[in-house]
């Protein structure tokens, strides 16, 4: 399923660099012109990122970056604000903390590619699993007054550091598993792309 994604710009240089940048099969790019237009259709686009110029057309990218942001469904979705390079700097229109990166104009489609993959896979990306598990009765947790008491008292091969060791190295082995699995498999659909090109 491609990752869609939202552009809001009026320049159509810009929106044909963004549709380069954001290609099908990967991407699918849904494009307006105005910020008012873009928040009336966003909720039933679910967007995956979004790419919004700081000025648009009646909403401008400051009022619909913190209309976004209020929305529940839409609070935690990337967001990117285009900030062309001749704008002048206003200490009042500085880009609001609700958007995750703002890139210049003009930009190279490569990196706005790549900051925005890299917005998707933090926010929406699995987490990694813990290199330090977190024990019953460790500081912070239910338990943890007299947790060295009961330590000590516990029977060997019980709990304690040998158990710990064995676990942690089964949580690394199982992240480095699913990273070669990951790897491998996006090198194999990279492979069957170029090769149908």
């Amino acid at each position: 399923m491609p990752y869609k994604i939202i552009l809001a710009d009026p320049s159509p240089s810009v929106q044909k660099a963004v549709q380069i940048a954001f290609a099908e099969p990967e991407f699918r790019v849904s494009v307006f012109e105005d910020g008012a237009a873009l928040l009336e259709s966003v909720a039933g686009l679910r967007p995956d990122a979004l790419v919004v110029s700081l000025t648009l057309p009646g909403r401008d990218g400051y009022d619909v970056a913190r209309t976004l942001r209020s929305r529940k469904e839409l609070a935690t979705v990337p967001l990117v604000g285009l900030r062309g390079a001749f704008e002048c700097v206003d200490a009042d229109r500085t880009p609001p903390p609700e958007y995750d990166e703002v890139v210049a104009k003009p930009f190279d489609s490569e990196t706005l590619a790549a900051v925005v993959r890299e917005l998707i896979a933090r926010k929406t990306g699995p987490s990694s699993m813990p290199e330090e598990p977190v024990w019953p009765g460790e500081a912070g947790l239910p338990g943890a007054a007299g947790s060295k008491a009961q330590a000590a008292s516990a029977p060997a091969g019980t709990g304690g550091p040998e158990i710990r060791a064995v676990v942690r190295e089964e949580i690394v082995g199982m992240e480095r598993e699913i990273e070669k699995r990951v790897r491998a498999g996006v090198l194999a659909e990279l492979k069957e792309w170029m090769s149908r090109s």
